[in-house]
């Protein structure tokens, strides 16, 4: 679990036995229903932060030694002229693609349209105190990763990838010819993951913003997905790519593939992305 992890207004400060942890099955749907809503009563004061505790990093460390990839920057990339109008009409799931590769610029204008850095807040001493991604997360907590599961890119060797925004970099998680038959195998044989150049495949480590919204936090991380993705489908369609996301996937598999724990970070939402067939 992440240390210091109080959430006070959520935990007893009184020792107890934890509670066993039920699936969605095993939960009443009208408590279910209850994520959806909004909360009736102050929630600041039982916040980790309300509580002084230290306040969590916005992005996962890079671990000593890794390979990074640059990606083309912002002033680089020249896709995307399509006006915000046309790509909403034209938005549409693709779900058959071709064979072709997409471009390092096509991906880097993805990753920069879903959580790039759109700006920077600096303070007197020319030190960036704040940045601003190109989709919206409440107070700026930022709960969501972005793995990249590559089959065909140019440039870039089949595998497991992991974007920076700070950087606008690509982390090599690890290189893996097999990454797209193996995420086809955790979305349940799904043919659209295995025939994508790239499967975007977003977890989120809800602590980042449970720190500041306690119990609201996790419909916030939920809708934030949603505010990712739908950037991702318009930046898409204005470069002639296609998009279709989903949420059919086995959980415990894809969290072991991403290497991540299940619990303090965990797959959220999956993407599959490619040049789609012509007909």
């Amino acid at each position: 679990m992440v240390a210091g992890l109080i959430l006070c207004g959520c935990h007893s400060r009184a020792p107890q036995q934890p509670e066993t942890i039920r699936q969605l099955n095993e939960i009443p749907i009208a408590q279910l229903r209850v994520l959806l809503k909004g909360y009736p009563g102050q929630w600041q004061p039982d916040s980790d932060r309300s509580h002084q505790q230290p306040e969590p990093p916005g992005e996962k460390s890079i671990p000593p030694g890794s390979r990074r990839i640059d990606l083309v920057p912002r002033t680089g990339i020249h896709l995307g002229e399509m006006s915000v109008r046309e790509a909403i009409a034209n938005r549409r799931s693709v779900r058959d693609f071709s064979d072709a590769e997409l471009s390092l610029e096509e991906l880097s204008y993805l990753l920069w349209a879903t959580q790039g850095v759109t700006g920077e807040m600096r303070d007197e001493t020319g030190a960036v105190t704040e940045r601003f991604r190109a989709a919206p997360s409440a107070g700026a907590r930022y709960p969501l990763e972005t793995y990249l599961a590559v089959h065909r890119v140019q440039g870039l060797a089949p595998g497991l990838y992991r974007y920076l925004p700070n950087e606008h970099q690509l982390l090599l998680v690890r290189e893996d010819t097999e990454i797209s038959a193996k995420l086809q195998a955790a979305c349940y044989g799904t043919l659209s993951v295995g025939n994508a150049a790239v499967v975007f495949v977003w977890s989120a480590v809800p602590y980042r913003t449970e720190w500041k919204y306690t119990y609201l936090a996790h419909r916030m991380i939920a809708m934030e997905a949603g505010h990712v993705c739908e950037n991702l489908y318009l930046a898409a369609e204005s470069c002639a790519t296609g998009c279709c996301a989903m949420l059919s996937y086995d959980q415990p598999h894809v969290d072991a593939l991403l290497g991540v724990d299940g619990e303090d970070e965990f797959a959220l939402y999956v993407a599959c992305v490619g040049k789609p067939r012509k007909e």
